[in-house]
């Protein structure tokens, strides 16, 4: 028996083929929706994969630059720059605080100097380009020269800058520090102190002369530890990895150029620059035209080099107690090489009356060479290269100075409106000036002592006070009429009257010396040069390429110029 449909239910109507057709269209609308959606939404994440693999592998791994077909990398080129930066920052720190602690103006020009470079990423970078291009030129040199730097050199400059951030110094400075010290004392004890100048009664005394303290010696910096040194160096890990730059084993590659340039530098320059020249040991007597106007920012200095003995080399080493956790620094103020640097030295002299004692200041100057004079400026001081405890930090800055016993210091006196003569300068015409010379050479003729000539009539403030005497120079020190004479005058003879810009000279030569050692500080400066001057060519010889435009090639961290700390 069939069953019944329930009431209600209607048969399924087939589709007519009108509403067949437009289902398949609506489906594939659907379909080609469905697919173009898709395809724009792959589209834009390869779009964003790619521009991530060009950002973050890509450019960082591509080639910045090409010293002779060597590659420097852009990532290394960024992470130098951050490295860069953050030693300037921590050296603007340093400098301003040592400004506010002695309130004198000693680094001023550094302070500027270090803000523009920070205000200026380009001008940085350009600077960290250089730098880099530099080391690849001396990595090739070097290895054509044998010339390496071992793994152990490397720990033990790394050593001495964890222990400079730790106020302490290492074994090996120790040692070096108290053979210093044992060279000082014997040299201090051999020295025989020449007699002071007599000041004349009828001077007038404004104070009685207070006799100079004698400074104490810095406490001893202890030496580091083992254990002090791991910690430093995982401050310093730390530290690298917070400020996104180079890791520890890439800023021992840094250490490791660092120490190769010095090695190259020397091997340089003693192939370049003889060790000894051709000196004299001369004195003059100075007879001025008119009154002294000429002043050393527009001549030469005529008078070379005079010899102040008993000198002390003053240190002034400056703590930095990091407040962030980053290392601590200790760096150590000297004078620039090469820098002209006016040097007070004051001796207490006795009066030859009942008038109180006076203090004599005399002013001494670095040599000049030829015509071309050095103005005189206020001591030049700079930093230590980048170390480990300059990275960053701030904190307060602690100072000790360590005053040693030194060898004679050669120094230069010079003509100069505000250094007078011991005695009251004449106003002379040029034949006046001449004439007068000619009688002096006449009376030293005679047989009276050209000392005592000196000492009354030079016009030279420096050399007058001590007989005439100029020391030990070589050829250039001095303006060429005086050069020419001081090196062709047989020795004991008395010169005519030889005229410069400054007047007119009579000179004696008291010893030559063909071969003599050049002054150390002269020596390191010319080696310095020579390798300047090398490297240079060096560069003009290689074919170097640079981006077309380094600003793009910033990262982009340093692209913005970073606040500068007031």
């Amino acid at each position: 028996m069939a069953k019944r449909k329930k009431r209600g239910e209607e048969p399924e109507r087939e589709l007519t083929r009108k509403e067949t057709r437009l289902q398949a269209r609506e489906r594939e609308r659907h379909r080609k929706l469905y697919l173009g959606v898709g395809s724009a939404l792959a589209l834009a994440l390869v779009i964003v994969v790619a521009g991530l693999v060009y950002s973050f592998a890509y450019v960082p791994n591509s080639t910045l630059a090409t010293v002779g077909g060597e590659p420097i990398i852009t990532k290394d080129f960024w992470q130098r720059m951050r490295l860069d930066r953050s030693r300037l920052q921590g050296q603007l720190v340093n400098m301003m605080q040592l400004q506010q602690q002695f309130g004198q103006q000693f680094f001023a020009s550094q302070i500027n100097q270090i803000q523009a470079q920070l205000q200026s990423p380009f001008a940085l970078g350009v600077q960290v380009l250089d730098e880099m291009i530099d080391e690849k030129i001396v990595a090739r040199e070097a290895a054509k020269r044998g010339i390496t730097v071992s793994d152990d050199e490397v720990e033990e400059a790394l050593r001495e800058e964890i222990a400079q951030g730790r106020n302490a110094v290492t074994g090996p400075q120790a040692t070096s520090t108290a053979e210093a010290g044992v060279n000082a004392t014997a040299t201090a004890a051999e020295w025989t102190p020449t007699a002071t100048p007599t000041i004349d009664a009828s001077l007038a005394l404004t104070a009685t002369a207070t006799p100079m303290p004698t400074p104490e010696p810095p406490a001893a910096r202890p030496i580091l530890s083992d254990t002090g040194y791991t910690e430093g160096l995982t401050q310093l890990e730390e530290t690298l990895s917070s400020l996104n730059t180079v890791n520890l084993a890439q800023y021992k590659e840094v250490i490791r150029a660092r120490l190769l340039a010095d090695k190259l530098q020397k091997a340089i320059g003693e192939e370049k620059v003889q060790p000894t020249e051709e000196q004299v040991h001369a004195r003059h007597i100075l007879i001025s035209v008119m009154t002294p106007t000429v002043g050393i920012s527009d001549t030469a200095a005529i008078t070379a080099p005079v010899t102040v003995t008993n000198t002390t080399t003053n240190t002034t080493t400056n703590t930095t107690t990091n407040t962030t956790g980053t290392p601590t620094e200790t760096s150590a103020v000297t004078a620039t090489n090469g820098v002209s640097a006016t040097t007070t030295v004051t001796a207490t002299a006795p009066v030859t009356s009942s008038a109180p004692s006076a203090t004599e200041a005399v002013t001494v100057t670095s040599p000049v060479t030829n015509e071309v004079a050095a103005a005189p400026e206020v001591l030049t001081v700079t930093a230590p290269v980048t170390t480990a405890s300059e990275i960053s930090g701030t904190g307060e800055i602690t100072t000790s100075n360590a005053v040693t016993s030194t060898n004679a210091l050669t120094a230069t006196t010079v003509l100069t409106e505000s250094t007078p003569p011991a005695h009251e300068t004449v106003e002379r015409t040029d034949a006046e000036a001449k004439a007068f010379a000619e009688e002096l050479r006449q009376r030293i003729l005679n047989g009276e002592d050209f000392a005592t000539l000196a000492k009354e009539y030079s016009d030279d403030p420096g050399s007058g006070a001590q007989g005439g005497d100029l020391g030990w120079f070589g050829h250039g020190k001095m303006v060429t009429e005086f050069d020419a004479v001081a090196f062709s005058l047989p020795i004991g003879e008395i010169s005519e009257p030889i005229k410069t810009q400054f007047g007119y000279h009579i000179i004696e030569v008291l010893e030559k010396d063909e071969n003599k050692p050049k002054d150390p500080n002269q020596l390191q400066q010319e080696e310095s040069q020579a390798y300047t001057t090398w490297l240079q060519e060096q560069k003009t010889a290689t074919e170097i390429t640079r981006p077309d435009d380094l600003t793009a090639r910033l990262p982009r961290d340093l692209r913005q110029v970073p606040a500068i700390p007031n």
